[in-house]
């Protein structure tokens, strides 16, 4: 059918669609929203897929409209699109999602390279924004390496290449590239490159693109020319297998010349296309995102933001830029939006650049411009999460307590990376989320409502402070008895002293464990 109604259950609650409303999520049956994703309009992951706390879950392989007004949600799409489905019977929200992965997003076997995951990213972007040169990377590889910070992934952001399309260096901003990858890999780092769709009219392959018919077309059967943050340009049309070839041969080349270790595929977002464009294959704008997050899967480094419909995917996904701020689109969306990404089938999350990856939120300013205390909270909620990514140098911070106290989380990270990578591996058998809600693993404990805490696997409640000053924090467990960071036992609610120093964290005990640290408490 291409519509449904289903009325909402007593304690029903839902989860639904679209990374960017993790804020907002769960809905019930007093809620009144309504969304369309039959061109997914946010800036990050979306999934055709509704799931609810009673085991329920609604599935199509089309974006639709769903209302939720009075008790009911209802959703409707095009006649010419696949029908819309619910599906019930699964008990829990853990039953929902493993019958949804399995049957409509399993997991394809495969995980990002694990160096992401044990290891920081580091990104240019907010330290060169577009003015990615030669001495500027060098530069910021070598302040990481001389201030200590675990060496992992660096990623060249946009501008160093001289047009969108043109997939070599621009000899002005570097004119060795093939030296600067070589330095950077012997100071350790994997090197990735921004990369995206879009194509300049003064790009070398323009006319071999627009005469080989494998840019995408307005209806009028002009190219399609698509405003973006960088401009005006055309796309890359990824429903055609000669586009897809010249895509990756140009990966290719860039791998094999330069030594290049992967790519972080930006802008690929679905409202950059219309369901009316021609295209090789005659695919809708979902598609056309959905096909740019797909060409990431053969490589051993990558990194998307928006796509849809790309569950089980091994490729990691960044949550879109955030704001230099705890509230409005800053910290406080990181925990409930990397939520959403595990229970849509999109386990390999890595959150923004810590501080925030709005790079307007930056420019032009000095240190004392900034809030501290937000580099450390935000570097400490990302420290438990799959994979961690910096931008702005915090390790050059004159404020070296701030500096240390955002080095110390990276840290944590490295502490925490063998049980991360034991889970990474899970998700790739089975597709369950590596950040889950508590109402994930406790299903009957009245977590549904919870959003700003999260379980890293079954084992680690993690409660990041996201709430500026907030230096005592009140936390109700699940059932059981829980060792917290500083070493005690907690059962029940409890409140615990947050100091900026501290991440609260707390492990959960078996009744073997629990007694054995009341006999070491007491001998």
């Amino acid at each position: 059918m291409n519509k449904i109604e289903v009325s909402i259950w007593e304690d029903e609650y839902w989860y639904a669609a679209e990374v960017t409303e993790g804020i907002n999520m769960p809905f019930n049956a007093d809620s009144d929203i309504e969304r369309d994703i039959r061109v997914a309009g946010t800036e990050n992951q979306t999934s055709p897929f509704l799931i609810s706390t009673k085991g329920r879950y609604i599935w199509s392989k089309d974006g639709f409209v769903y209302r939720v007004k009075k008790g009911k949600i209802k959703c409707k799409n095009s006649p010419m699109k696949h029908d819309i489905e619910i599906f019930d019977g699964y008990r829990s929200l853990k039953g929902a999602y493993l019958n949804a992965c399995a049957r409509f997003f399993p997991p394809d076997g495969k995980h990002p390279n694990e160096l992401m995951f044990r290891y920081p990213q580091y990104c240019t972007w907010i330290a060169l924004g577009t003015e990615q040169t030669e001495e500027g990377i060098i530069n910021y590889a070598k302040s990481i390496v001389d201030s200590g910070m675990p060496v992992g992934e660096l990623i060249i952001d946009d501008g160093w290449q001289e047009n969108f399309g043109s997939w070599d260096f621009d000899a002005k901003k570097v004119p060795h590239p093939k030296a600067l990858v070589k330095t950077l890999h012997e100071m350790g780092f994997k090197v990735i490159l921004w990369i995206c769709p879009f194509v300049s009219r003064d790009a070398i392959d323009y006319d071999y693109l627009k005469y080989g018919d494998l840019l995408v077309k307005k209806r009028s059967g002009k190219i399609a020319f698509r405003k973006w943050w960088n401009g005006k340009d055309a796309l890359i049309d990824m429903s055609n297998p000669s586009s897809r070839e010249w895509f990756k041969s140009k990966c290719d080349y860039l791998m094999n010349e330069y030594g290049v270790d992967g790519f972080k595929q930006d802008a690929g977002d679905a409202f950059y296309y219309k369901d009316s464009d021609i295209t090789y294959n005659a695919v809708d704008a979902n598609t056309e995102s959905k096909l740019w997050c797909e060409s990431a899967r053969s490589l051993d480094f990558n990194e998307i933001r928006a796509c849809f419909k790309c569950g089980g995917m091994g490729i990691a996904q960044r949550l879109c830029d955030k704001r230099h701020s705890f509230t409005g689109n800053g910290l406080e969306q990181l925990v409930p939006n990397a939520l959403m990404q595990g229970i849509l089938g999109y386990p390999y999350s890595c959150p923004d650049m810590i501080g925030g990856g709005a790079i307007g939120d930056f420019r032009d300013k000095d240190e004392s411009e900034f809030d501290m205390e937000l580099f450390v909270r935000y570097a400490q909620a990302s420290a438990l999460m799959p994979m961690m990514q910096y931008s702005f140098p915090v390790w050059k911070l004159k404020n070296k307590r701030i500096a240390e106290l955002c080095k110390e989380a990276a840290a944590i990270h490295e502490e925490y990376s063998d049980y991360i990578m034991k889970l990474v591996k899970t998700a790739s058998r089975t597709g369950e989320p590596i950040v889950r809600y508590l109402a994930y693993e406790f299903p009957h404990e009245d977590f549904e409502k919870v959003n700003d805490m999260f379980m890293l696997g079954d084992k680690y409640l993690v409660a990041p402070v996201t709430v500026k000053g907030q230096y005592e924090k009140e936390i109700r467990l699940p059932e059981g008895h829980w060792k917290y960071v500083d070493g005690n036992v907690y059962s029940g609610t409890v409140t615990v002293g947050t100091p900026i120093e501290i991440l609260p964290v707390f492990e959960r005990l078996d009744e073997e464990n629990r007694l054995l640290g009341i006999r070491k408490k007491y001998n």
